[in-house]
């Protein structure tokens, strides 16, 4: 243990640390970050070059470049003077390259009148020279001279995240992701539904995104999450030591399960018909389920391997670690053996009028019906962790229990199969 405390003292503080922390749930994710792109810089700039661009049909027109270049104006020294009435027409891309092959990240032109160079940083620092480069390069795209357009009509603009690395090259302003935010959300907060509703939802969530990523609001969740964590830093020598005693309880049950097992069935549900083999892979099953080469019933297992004889049996998973470390039972129809007969249950199985009967069956116990051919049913049951090992074999008594109306069917399955495979 971590101190000469008592295990149940320093889990008192544990719990009492845990209650401390107020509850909060995960807030929904963005798009981006349902495809793994919250910090895609490619990505942010797409959406941006969209939203900026007055020819695309989200809705806005002109109105998001117009308030971007107004932030711009008023954040930096830089002063650009563009016309409200032939704003529409202005151009806005991403990665036009020019000559000496270079792509700045977007690029908003009017025609013959002035440029914006915008290279923005999510999370990386700049590249080589990058913004000393574009700021030297003669061209603004692949044709066009930066010399055709007035002098005061160049514009060079650094995003980035408030409180990195600002632009090295002279020429160049530096604007915050938190500056376009207010902006953008200062003129939905005065829309009042002019806009498309689709098209507010699709920069809302861009807007979330880059809020979430640049650290503007903090983040009661993940505060949350790491304060727990820190926790699990703080008790994880007692922990494992719960664990480690989970396992070797574990362990030990694994020998003579069967019989631990027995003791919780009644003696009217588990009869002479069914067998538990004492071993590790937590087999049960019925007469009939086990065959031999002529596909006869044996309870000879050594018959049932190789290329004729067949299994079929309920399997719990006490071998696996998480049966005490989580408190988790599975209870599965498993037919491990490669043969005729497992081929011909699995038709059967599957065929439309035995499914009628099962189907009622397993959704009375909320078991699942999978129907592969090495995993026909499944349940996943809780076990309270406080009353181990005795209350794994309570709960794999209520499976045996739920599972007994499967097994009824399953008899019939299985003689009609053993029936056919025999008369062919």
């Amino acid at each position: 243990m971590a101190t000469g405390k008592e295990p149940t003292d320093r889990f008192r503080e544990l719990q009492a640390s845990l209650e401390a922390l107020p509850g909060v749930t995960e807030p929904p994710k963005s798009m981006l970050q349902i495809l793994a792109s919250q910090r895609a810089e490619q990505k942010w700039n797409t959406l941006l070059t969209y939203f900026l661009d007055p020819s695309q049909p989200h809705g806005f027109g002109a109105d998001l470049l117009k308030v971007f270049l107004d932030k711009t104006n008023q954040v930096t020294d830089d002063e650009i003077d563009y016309s409200h009435r032939d704003i529409e027409q202005v151009k806005v891309d991403t990665e036009v390259e020019s000559p000496q092959n270079n792509r700045p990240d977007i690029l908003i032109r009017a025609s013959d009148e002035w440029f914006v160079c915008i290279e923005a940083k999510v999370g990386s620092s700049e590249g080589d020279r990058q913004t000393q480069r574009y700021v030297a390069d003669t061209h603004i795209d692949n044709q066009k001279k930066k010399d055709e357009y007035p002098e005061d009509g160049h514009h060079y603009l650094f995003l980035s995240k408030k409180f990195t690395s600002d632009s090295l090259a002279d020429g160049f302003e530096d604007i915050y992701w938190q500056h376009l935010v207010e902006s953008f959300q200062h003129k939905l907060n005065l829309s009042h539904g002019q806009y498309p509703g689709r098209s507010i939802n699709q920069l809302e969530d861009f807007l979330s995104t880059i809020i979430t990523v640049t650290n503007m609001e903090e983040n009661n969740f993940e505060q949350i999450q790491k304060e727990k964590v820190q926790l699990l830093s703080e008790y994880r020598s007692d922990i494992d030591e719960l664990f480690e005693a989970a396992e070797s309880l574990r362990e030990q049950s694994l020998e003579g399960w069967p019989q631990r097992f027995q003791n919780h069935v009644s003696n009217d549900v588990w009869t002479d018909a069914w067998y538990a083999r004492d071993s590790k892979w937590g087999t049960i099953y019925t007469d009939g389920w086990c065959l031999d080469g002529e596909l006869n019933p044996t309870n000879n297992v050594s018959e049932t391997k190789g290329n004729d004889g067949a299994r079929l049996h309920f399997m719990h998973y006490l071998r696996s670690e998480e049966s005490f470390r989580e408190g988790t039972l599975r209870y599965k129809l498993v037919c491990n053996t490669r043969v005729p007969f497992r081929d011909e249950f699995h038709r059967l199985y599957n065929a439309d009028r035995w499914q009628e009967r099962l189907k009622p069956v397993v959704n009375e116990q909320s078991i699942i019906n999978r129907g592969n051919k090495s995993e026909y049913t499944r349940k996943t049951y809780d076990v309270d962790q406080s009353g181990l090992p005795r209350s794994y074999f309570e709960t794999l008594a209520i499976a045996f229990e739920e599972h007994l109306p499967v097994a009824e069917v399953v008899n019939d399955i299985v003689a009609e199969a053993v029936e056919n495979l025999k008369r062919d």
